[in-house]
């Protein structure tokens, strides 16, 4: 069969598949025109589209009972499980979908960076870090993904709060007004509302706002709850006599509230952008910053092999942990209460151990002692959870695991270092302007040089049989230069195996250990001071709502102080163990109640509060307790926008310090230190030509 034949069936077979393709284009075309299909698209126009967001989270739910049965993946799912349940109370399969979602964000995120250090490196050391990094950044993007959930419902209910507004303006029924506005709010705040009107509908309204309270996403909601309770068992004031409405007044408090807390989160988002993955950034430059330093100049690996090399990246690996560890705090906005409650759950654990108890118990101090009382004083002003025996027990823990990680590096690094006298860097030798003869030369040399030392390590002789070993061995090799001074050679070699020889564990690096032990079994005091400065920071905070919500409450014909306390308790994040201390102590006396309210605090701000509610309790009305605030609204509104200003400032700066901190480590650590070395060491080569000639 000839060519131009095959090329006319070829041609006469595409015509006959286009001409088939046009007749059932006109055939679809046809069937589209109809009014049936035409009805039939209007109809599902009509239906709601699901976003790719809801398609994913279904997708990830389905994969919810897979990763509960996986040991590791199930406790992680758990947690963002616990963090998603006060968003989504009650909508289980938000909450499964978003929490295996989450789950599988983080997984990937882990596995596809510890596949990449793989490529990335050849170093273990440094892919492990890679990898814990990867496990800090699924955290970060985690508090991430849930922060955008938190500012996203905080504007939600603050146009929900709009509608409710709107709805009691025209019907005056607090529940006829939540359950409208729940029809026009978003999904994730409107199940909220119908919950609040579902307990005023209830036979036993209070017990399901204590079981609301529970299951309340944050204080703004339990605000609304509470007031709207209220409203709804005693009554608004009577707007037709020219009244002030309490629930629209208390509403609008609310919403002031919630757009500061707005303003908050938005601006400390906006000054720390990035600022994480900048510090994590440098992790990723260590290898590829030495090994393009030791290629250019390969002097410098004897600087990262030496043990001052080794201990500067320790210590740039401590800046790196410290760094990340102060920018998860700085990114927090609000204290975590059940971290708070669960603190120290491990350590109490470990304490029931009789052994390790009675080794804790002689540690930690006696309760007549002065000391105990200090670390009382501590532990309260930094809101932590821990008992005396298990603080003493996670300072006695730092020091020892402290002196056995540095006693660990310390072996590590004279094992590093007896390595590369073996094993020195070849670069050294074949690198630099050498022709190819001249580099086939100095490799043979190389290998020689590395054969003879590691046989006279192994054969352990003394100088003089040394000295007689290495010329027996040099006699007659190529490699070697024929104006080289065998001595010096013999002598250069006989260094290198005096200094692997000394390469010993000796008593001061013992003593090195032993105090930075010491040194580590204070880190928690450390600790301590930096949650307390912190702690400082959000408490003004807390009060300016103490003192809003105060007001607010006041407005209340029957309100009791008690019930104020009980108010103030469930705002709490802070202040909540010394508010529910006032509580349980409320009934053998208001006044002492409030006395030790005032003790247990010790901040000036909620001291002036708590006088208010001292007299209230026991010698004027409430209403009358608080009437002054108002008119000082305005001017305590101005004052506390000062404070978030300072407070946001000093974030900002704090952020940026510990953010940009990695890099500058990374830079003097890791690659100014060795330059200065190369140039010192050739500094010293040139003196030592100099003296020669």
């Amino acid at each position: 069969m000839s060519l131009q034949t095959i090329s006319l069936i070829i041609l006469g077979s595409l015509t006959a598949v286009l001409a088939l393709l046009l007749i059932l284009l006109s055939i679809v075309q046809s069937k589209l025109k109809g009014t049936q299909y035409q009805e039939q698209r209007r109809l599902k126009a009509l239906l709601p589209s699901r976003k790719k967001e809801r398609r994913w989270i279904e997708q990830a739910q389905k994969a919810y009972p897979i990763l509960d049965e996986l040991p590791l993946v199930k406790k992680l799912l758990h947690q963002m499980r616990a963090r998603l349940t006060m968003i989504h109370a009650g909508n289980e399969i938000m909450i499964r979908g978003r929490a295996a979602a989450l789950t599988l964000m983080i997984i990937t995120c882990i596995i596809v960076i510890s596949l990449l250090s793989l490529l990335w490196t050849s170093s273990w050391i440094s892919r492990a870090t890679i990898m814990l990094v990867s496990i800090y950044l699924g955290g970060i993007l985690s508090d991430l993904f849930i922060s955008r959930l938190v500012k996203q419902m905080l504007y939600d209910q603050s146009s929900m709060i709009l509608d409710i507004r709107h709805e009691y303006h025209q019907t005056n029924m607090v529940q006829v007004s939540l359950e409208n506005a729940a029809e026009r709010s978003k999904p994730i705040v409107a199940l909220h509302a119908r919950q609040i009107a579902g307990i005023l509908a209830a036979v036993d309204p209070e017990d399901e706002l204590q079981q609301y309270y529970e299951i309340a996403p944050n204080r703004y909601m339990k605000q609304l709850a509470g007031v709207s309770f209220k409203i709804g068992e005693y009554g608004d004031a009577d707007i037709h006599k020219g009244e002030k409405s309490i629930y629209l007044s208390m509403l609008g408090n609310i919403r002031e509230e919630i757009h500061m807390d707005i303003n908050r989160r938005e601006r400390i988002d906006r000054l720390l952008y990035g600022i994480v993955f900048v510090a994590i950034s440098p992790v990723f430059m260590l290898d590829p910053i030495r090994n393009w330093a030791e290629s250019m100049f390969p002097i410098v690996a004897n600087y990262y092999n030496s043990a001052w090399g080794m201990y500067s990246l320790i210590l740039l690996y401590l800046t790196f942990v410290i760094s990340f560890v102060a920018l998860r705090i700085l990114k927090g906005v609000d204290e975590d209460t059940k971290a708070i409650k669960d603190e120290g759950k491990w350590l109490k654990r470990v304490l029931k151990n009789k052994w390790i108890f009675k080794v804790i118990d002689r540690v930690t101090p006696g309760e007549h002692e002065p000391v105990y009382f200090k670390v009382a004083s501590k532990l309260k002003e930094a809101n932590s959870g821990l008992s005396q025996h298990a603080y003493y027990l996670q300072k006695t823990m730092a020091a020892v695991l402290a002196f056995l990680l540095i006693v660990i590096i310390q072996f590590s690094i004279h094992e590093n270092i007896k390595h590369n006298i073996l094993h020195p860097n070849e670069e050294i030798m074949t690198g630099g302007n050498q022709t190819e003869s001249q580099v086939m030369l100095s490799k043979e040399r190389y290998a020689f040089e590395e054969s003879l030392i590691g046989e006279l390590v192994a054969k352990d002789l003394s100088p003089d049989q040394m000295g007689t070993f290495i010329q027996e061995r040099t006699e007659n090799k190529q490699f070697l230069q024929a104006n080289l001074d065998e001595n010096t050679y013999a002598t250069q070699l006989m260094q290198r195996v005096e200094h692997y020889h000394e390469e010993y564990y000796k008593w001061y690096e013992l003593l090195l250990a032993f105090a930075l032990a010491v040194a580590s079994f204070y880190l928690p005091d450390i600790y301590l001071v930096i949650r307390t400065q912190l702690r400082k920071w959000e408490m003004q905070n807390e009060v300016d709502g103490y003192n809003t919500l105060s007001m607010m409450l006041s407005q209340f014909p029957n309100m009791s102080v008690f019930e104020m306390i009980e108010w103030l308790h469930r705002y709490s994040y802070i202040f909540e163990r010394q508010l529910l201390r006032c509580m349980l102590d409320y009934e053998a006396g208001a006044w002492n109640a409030i006395e030790n309210l005032k003790e247990d605090a010790r901040f000036v701000p909620l001291e002036r509060l708590a006088d208010r509610l001292q007299v209230a309790a026991d010698l004027i009305p409430v209403k009358k307790a608080f009437d002054d605030m108002d008119a000082e609204r305005a001017f305590a509104m101005d004052q506390r926008k000062e404070h978030y200003e300072k407070v946001i400032s000093r974030k900002s700066t704090l952020g940026k310090i510990f953010g940009f901190l990695p890099m500058q480590a990374t830079f003097t650590l890791y690659l100014l230190l060795p330059f200065v070395y190369m140039a010192f060491q050739q500094l010293g080569d040139l003196t030592v030509v100099t003296g020669k000639m």
